[in-house]
């Protein structure tokens, strides 16, 4: 059996949206997956078994908290290699299954899935996430047709670089796929990066758990 380093602690946040135009529209619930990865050298993962799962619920425009939907593992169950939360599995590709943002898309619906749809305030590193906006610039969407809410929008910006900025310099058509960032040096919650979406990546993958019973 090979040896784990606790170097990856896996948080998975769900967050209850209520969009307010002089009335509070109607609550949709997802989970959302996030991965918060150190780079010690010291430090070796182990991706295909569970790492510790922390949840935390949060209201990104209301400050209401909700419970998160939670099953039994003999009740909801995944495949072999996803990981549990709620109703929903989610897979982390490893480091040697790097891939562009389209190849990256067909890899999760080859495993019945689709590339996660991330709706969380926290940190994040180098993954492919199912936004976006190769159909119209600027027009950000989730692969499932949904728009990007722009209160759960986490672009990196600074004084020096503010993202999405559809960079041409690496390829010529642009940036048109999102990743999650790199946390290196900066402080904040907010690490989205369009990039070119030829560029390899890892990726994580998200599907509806398997419910045994009600």
């Amino acid at each position: 059996v090979k040896k784990v380093a606790l170097a990856v602690v896996i948080v998975l946040l769900v967050t209850a949206v209520a969009t307010c135009v002089g009335v509070i529209g109607e609550l949709h619930f997802t989970a959302a997956a996030v991965v918060l990865l150190t780079h010690m050298s010291v430090f070796s993962v182990h991706y295909n078994r569970a790492s510790k799962i922390n949840t935390e619920t949060m209201a990104a425009t209301t400050n209401v908290s909700v419970s998160v939907p939670t099953y039994p593992n003999n009740v909801a169950q995944c495949a072999e290699d996803w990981e549990l939360h709620g109703t929903k599995c989610y897979y982390f590709s490893p480091r040697s299954a790097k891939l562009p943002w389209k190849e990256s898309r067909k890899m999760c619906q080859r495993l019945k899935g689709d590339l996660v749809k991330i709706e969380s305030r926290e940190e994040q590193d180098k993954f492919w996430i199912g936004l976006t906006d190769s159909e119209a610039e600027g027009q950000w969407v989730w692969t499932n047709g949904s728009p990007l809410n722009s209160s759960l929008a986490f672009w990196f910006g600074n004084d020096d670089n503010k993202e999405p900025d559809n960079w041409t310099v690496e390829d010529p058509e642009g940036e048109d796929c999102a990743r999650m960032g790199q946390k290196p040096f900066i402080e904040g919650l907010k690490w989205w990066y369009d990039r070119s979406c030829q560029k390899k990546q890892r990726s994580i993958c998200e599907k509806t758990a398997k419910i045994l019973q009600a």
